[in-house]
């Protein structure tokens, strides 16, 4: 590949910008994801690497702020115990996406992938 028309710093902080666009439904940032993705070659790494490292941080911070909420007690009454069903629903969901981001790093690096057995986190579905 050729040298990309950014310098390093500004293909990670755009290609942290265009995974969050793209995981709020953004389908017309993927191409210019990929163009990004591509040209970290050049610099000596691995994209899909870079990417899923990205995608995890996002999936982690979610999971951070949903569950912070419920550390520091503000829904602790049983008029909120809706609001924990939801949070834990959306954990979920998230912790999902965090296991497949880390099996494409662990895919591509030849590594063990994580399994769940008998737990939501690792459906399919």
């Amino acid at each position: 590949m050729s040298k990309p028309v950014y310098n390093l710093g500004d293909v990670l902080d755009k290609l942290t910008i265009l995974s969050m666009k793209i995981y709020f439904g953004d389908e017309a940032s993927i191409a210019e994801h990929r163009y990004l993705e591509r040209s970290l070659a050049y610099f000596g790494l691995n994209g899909k690497i870079i990417t899923n490292v990205i995608r995890l941080t996002l999936m982690n911070r979610f999971i951070w702020e949903l569950e912070n909420e419920l550390r520091k007690g503000l829904f602790d009454s049983d008029e909120h115990l809706k609001e924990h069903g939801r949070r834990a629903i959306k954990i979920r969901d998230f912790n999902k996406k965090r296991i497949e981001y880390k099996n494409i790093i662990n895919t591509i690096a030849k590594s063990f992938k994580e399994t769940k057995v008998q737990h939501r986190s690792g459906d399919s579905a």
